[in-house]
């Protein structure tokens, strides 16, 4: 379980926070976090891989405040919409990757790769399309086993998503996504920068209209 407690967010150069005292729970299986393009995803994703520190309020993982975690111990994995790999290295070189840097069986490599369908490990990853190199993502990810998978944008459809769940089966999973189509489990929906709703994905959706109204009313009354 992942708690935010009154976390605040501002960066250096905007004038402006992006967490406003946000408050919610992540449970345990399938979450999602509902809100705007531009309005806190992956700044939650950046909190919760120690990549920045909040303003003010506490993450909590497994009730332990995150700041005493060491980062070799979260055991987390982030999937951004855009994964980062090796890019004149072959798809074996980045699957094995992580592997290598803990120095653990490659093999385990190997099994990852049958289970997500890789082919041809010689090929450089330059010359993967847009859903080979997820596909190695996901791979690379599993061959070290995580408690959370956090999902920042990284499936665009449903079908996408669901064929990507039952990969990480035995993972908590998070879903970061502006597409309500894509909410699924516990859902908490994020709105200037604070919770505005949490509890199951279809009453989720429902308050995300809402809003998406309220916004086009303003909007239109402003001119």
């Amino acid at each position: 379980m992942i708690r935010f407690d009154n976390v605040t967010l501002r960066y250096p150069y905007d004038e402006f926070d992006v967490l406003k005292g946000a408050s919610f729970r992540l449970s345990d299986g399938l979450n999602t976090v509902l809100c705007d393009t531009q309005s806190g995803k992956t700044t939650i994703c950046r909190l919760l891989i120690k990549d920045i520190a909040p303003c003010q309020g506490e993450i909590y993982v497994d009730d332990v405040p995150l700041a005493s975690i060491a980062d070799a111990d979260l055991d987390i994995l982030y999937l951004p919409c855009a994964p980062v790999f090796f890019e004149r290295r072959s798809v074996k070189y980045n699957l094995e990757y992580p592997l290598r840097v803990r120095k653990m069986d490659r093999q385990r490599a190997v099994e990852v790769a049958e289970r997500s369908g890789l082919s041809d490990m010689d090929r450089k990853v330059s010359k993967l399309s847009a859903s080979e190199r997820k596909t190695l993502a996901i791979a690379r990810g599993l061959t070290v086993p995580r408690k959370y998978v956090l999902l920042d944008d990284f499936a665009q459809s449903l079908t996408e998503l669901e064929e990507y769940l039952p990969l990480f089966e035995g993972s908590n999973v998070i879903v970061f996504t502006s597409d309500s189509s894509l909410a699924k489990g516990n859902t908490v929906v994020l709105d200037g920068g604070r919770a505005v709703f949490q509890g199951d994905a279809e009453s989720a959706k429902s308050k995300v209209g809402q809003l998406q109204y309220l916004f086009d009313s303003l909007r239109n009354n402003n001119g």
